[in-house]
This record gives C-alpha cells, structure tokens and sequence, in this order.
C-alpha cells in the first residue's frame, strides 16, 4: 500500500469513528431541521411519500393560513428533498429509526477528511500539508457533533465538494470538457440538498471561462472548453433538478414553492414565521437604509467569525492570508469566485438566516478547499511577517505554529461540540416530558401547537402546527383553523418567558395588550421549563 493510500485509510477510519461516536452521543434528531428530515424520510420509506404531518412553520403552506387548514400536507415546499430521500433509502433497509438514517450521513460525512487530504495533495503536493488538513476537515469546529445528524451537511458537502472538485478538474485536465458536466450535474444535485447549492453553478462557469480565456487566469492549458460543453454542462445541472421543480409545479404550482418575502424581505429572522402582516419588498425598503446596510454589515461580521470557528480559530487567519497568496492560481479560481459569491450572497440575500445556521450548512462544500489553503499558506505568511519578528521565517516556527493551531482547532471543536450536545440535550428533556404527558392524556388524533412540532411528533404521534411569529389574534385563528387541542410551550430557564410570552398562559400579553384566550390560566402540565396547556374552547 502506498503512503498516500494509508493516509487516506487511516483519516477516512478516524473520520468514521468520529461520526459513529456523535451518532452514538445523540442518537436522537437534535433540532427542527433533522426532525424535520427524518420525518420525511420516515413517511417515504414507509410509502406516504413527500408529505408532512407536522407544520414546522407556515412557510412551508406559503406564509398564509390555508383554506381548508388540514394535515397531512404536502412536503418540502421549503426544504430541498435529498437529504431524506437519502435518509429514506438507508430506512428501507435497515428499519425506520432515526440512526438507521444516519448511517449513509456517516459515511458522506466521514468522506469529506480524506477528500480534503486528496485535494491539498493535488494542489501543494506536500503530505505534511494534506495531512493537516484532513486532520482539520473531521473536526471542523461544530460541525464535529452536527455532521452525522439527519440535516443537509452531509450530503450538501459530498455533493458540493465533489461539483467544486470536477470544476478544479475542468481547469487543471487537458480535457476539460467531462469534468464540466460532471461539476453541473454535482452542483444539481447540491442543490437539490440546499437552494443555495445553485451558486456552485458559479464555479462551473469559472472553469468554463478559464478555460476559455476570458478571465484573468492563466491555465496549463487552453481550449477544451466550447460552447458545446458549457452548454452540456447547464443541461446536466437542470436534468438534475427537473423532477423535482416538475414536482413543486405540480403539487403547488410552482417549481420553487417558498422563494419570496418571508425569505428575502424579512427585517428580523422571526418574521419569516409570520402570516399576520405584509413582508415584501415594500415593507423591508420601508424599514430604511441604515437599517438595511446595517443589518447586512453585522451578518457579514457573524459570518467572519463563523468562519473562524470552523476552521479552528488561528487557522482564519492564515485562509485569508491563503486568499491573497494564491489568488493567481487559475486552478483555485473555481473556489475563489465561488466562496466570494456565496459569502456575499450569504449576507446581502440571508442576511438573517446565514448567522442562525444557513452559513454552516453550506460551509462542508467548501471548507475542504479552505483547510488546504489554510494549511499551505501558514509558512508563506509568517515568513512574510518575518520582517517583523525574524523568528517566524524559521521552519521550526512554523512547525511550532502548525502543532499548536491544530491543537487549539481540536480544543475548538470540542468545546463548541459540548455547548450544542448540551443545547440539544436540555431540548430533548422537555419534549420527552411534553411528549409523555401526550401519550397519556391525549388522543392520537389531537392537534399540538409547539414551537418545534417535528421534534415532539416522533415521541408522541400527534400531527401539530408551530406557533406564527403574530399577536395572539392570528395565533387563534390557527388554534380555531386546525382544531388544535393542546399548546406546548418552552421557556429558556427559570425566571423567563418563551418568545410569544405564552408561558403564563391567559395572563399572558402580546405586542397588542392582548391576553391569549385560547389557553386557560393553569397548564395542564409543567415540567422542567415546559408546559402544555389544554385548550379552552
């Protein structure tokens, strides 16, 4: 066996022992958009196909109440379908259980480490680089504990990193033409995992271009890049996708069912989970432009420190420093105009969705390609601050820093890891006590309203609706609409109250002056900082 062989054995081993134990710490879906996968994935294997008992928002009915209100309802309206038609697939085989659908998660995941290593090899050819950065790539800050769930990282980062991988391809091979079509297929289906797998279409067209001439790369090679393939290349992209846009067209009427205001126009992130007032384009410019530009200013500044986090804290700044060291390298350039869109696009368009999460559900496509620049431009860089401080032109140094960046990246991962294990384990006790009192007390038919109704549904078995971001008026014309007969409530700790202040059930007050009226004054039950309330009718 080869040395690179066993290296890559030997990360992709480690890696797979690494998702095995997070699986093994939280074999259960730890927040809405894994319950929500798996669910859907449940009722594919089981031949419901793509549809939902569970309202995890009114976005996912186009932000209105719907006339009839009813359940179940078609799914996905929203979210991309792979990662549970994934999920869905490992369930036929192995049982309908949560970590039966991790287990092809696992192992994508569990890929992405010896890919890394594979891609820093190719571009740096240094082992010590490419082993560094597949040793960086199975940690990768939260995503260590978050990988391995039923969520989009997974097969977003497979199917992202293999599309920007054959668009470097397209670049650095004599014949480019193939490696543009597989990058375009790879891209769709990326983005039949995430919406925003659409801007790796971007790095296709980089490929294309280089190629081509057009850009200010220079490649190895020119031509191999005609007309022909680039449009061979958008058609293998959009035969990807057109079952599933065919799909939305028929079930909702259109191919992307929840494109619009309550993605694009909203002026804080709860509003998108609001079906009482406008949000359009109108509202939001009314919402003025300092509180605009501002807006996006700080989502730029979270995302920068996102960033950082991901790639282990040190090592941020040297994948800036990467950034600019090789930013002549015309097969990085696929990358490069790539992550500059996404991480624009992730501001300027999610300015509120990219802080709370969609920023790290895109970043296993490319970090890969982030830890391999990282990596290689650390001796670079602090030789060039050698002027300064003339100990860091050492290679020892460098050595020195390497050791103790990796260190501190693990340490990272780790810690940040065992915040969100506590996060989702404190969550996971309140639905298991909500959900109790359910079996118990309520019948299987029974309507809940809760803030993460896809979570406690595979614990009790009752459809449910979550709660509108709106005054108490537009809640009840929701509880009145779907018959809902019980309203489960999460407060943060002691002392505190949930987000729609529903916690002291009628003696609560909205942002009207109202007192919700559905609920009576006492819970019919409460455990540790939860509460389920009958409701009054």
């Amino acid at each position: 066996m080869s040395v690179t062989a066993r290296d890559l054995l030997l990360l992709g081993i480690v890696a797979l022992v690494a998702r095995i134990v997070a699986v093994l710490i939280v074999p259960w879906p730890p927040f809405t958009d894994p319950a929500y996968y798996s669910l859907i994935a449940e009722r594919l294997a089981d031949g419901h196909g793509f549809t939902t008992p569970v309202l995890w928002s009114f976005i996912e009915v186009g932000s209105v109440l719907p006339d009839p209100a009813v359940l179940p309802v078609p799914s996905n309206a929203h979210w991309m379908p792979l990662t549970s038609v994934v999920a869905a697939a490992s369930m036929a085989l192995f049982g309908s259980s949560y970590v039966a659908a991790t287990l092809p998660l696992i192992l994508l995941s569990a890929v992405l480490a010896p890919l890394t290593y594979a891609i820093a090899l190719e571009l740096w050819g240094s082992r010590q680089t490419a082993i560094v950065a597949g040793i960086l790539a199975i940690f990768a800050g939260p995503l260590l504990i978050m990988y391995p769930t039923t969520d989009n990282f997974a097969v977003f980062g497979a199917t992202g990193a293999a599309s920007l991988y054959c668009s470097m391809r397209a670049v650095r091979s004599p014949r480019a033409g193939p490696w543009l079509v597989a990058a375009g297929a790879l891209a769709g289906f990326a983005t039949l995992s995430r919406i925003d797998g659409v801007f790796l279409t971007v790095a296709v067209a980089t490929a294309w271009a280089v190629r081509r001439g057009w850009t200010p790369w220079t490649p190895a090679s020119r031509g191999g890049a005609s007309v022909a393939w680039g449009v061979a290349s958008a058609a293998a992209f959009l035969a990807v996708l057109a079952p599933w846009l065919a799909r939305n067209l028929s079930v909702f009427g259109t191919p992307l069912p929840s494109a619009g205001g309550h993605t694009l126009w909203i002026r804080t992130y709860n509003e998108q989970f609001s079906i009482g007032h406008e949000v359009s384009l109108s509202t939001y410019l009314d919402w003025g432009i300092v509180n605009i530009v501002g807006s996006k200013l700080y989502a730029w500044g979270e995302l920068v420190g996102r960033t950082g986090l991901l790639l282990g804290g040190i090592f941020l700044i040297f994948f800036v420093a990467g950034l600019w060291l090789f930013r002549r390298r015309a097969d990085l350039a696929p990358f490069l105009v790539y992550f500059a869109v996404m991480f624009v696009a992730m501001g300027a368009l999610f300015t509120f969705h990219s802080p709370k999460g969609a920023f790290y559900h895109s970043a296993p496509a490319w970090l890969p390609w982030a830890f391999g620049i990282s990596v290689a431009a650390l001796p670079p860089a602090a030789t060039a601050a050698g002027s300064v401080w003339p100990f860091l032109r050492r290679p020892a140094t460098h050595r020195f820093i390497t050791v103790a960046s990796v260190a501190g990246a693990i340490a990272l991962s780790v810690m940040s890891s065992a915040i969100l294990f506590a996060q989702w384990d404190r969550s996971r006790v309140r639905d298991e006590q909500a959900a109790a009192f359910l079996r118990a007390n309520a019948q299987p038919t029974d309507v809940i309203m809760a803030s993460d109704p896809a979570s406690i549904h595979p614990l009790s078995g009752n459809p449910g609706v979550a709660a509108p971001f709106d005054p108490y008026r537009v809640i009840e014309q929701v509880v009145d609409a779907y018959a809902v007969e019980w309203v489960v409530v999460l407060r943060s700790g002691p002392g505190e109250t949930d987000p729609l202040n529903l916690w002291d059930g009628s003696a609560g007050t909205d942002s009207e002056g109202d007192h919700p009226s559905f609920l009576p004054a006492a819970p019919a039950f409460e455990g540790d900082d939860v509460r389920v309330f009958r409701v009054d009718r």
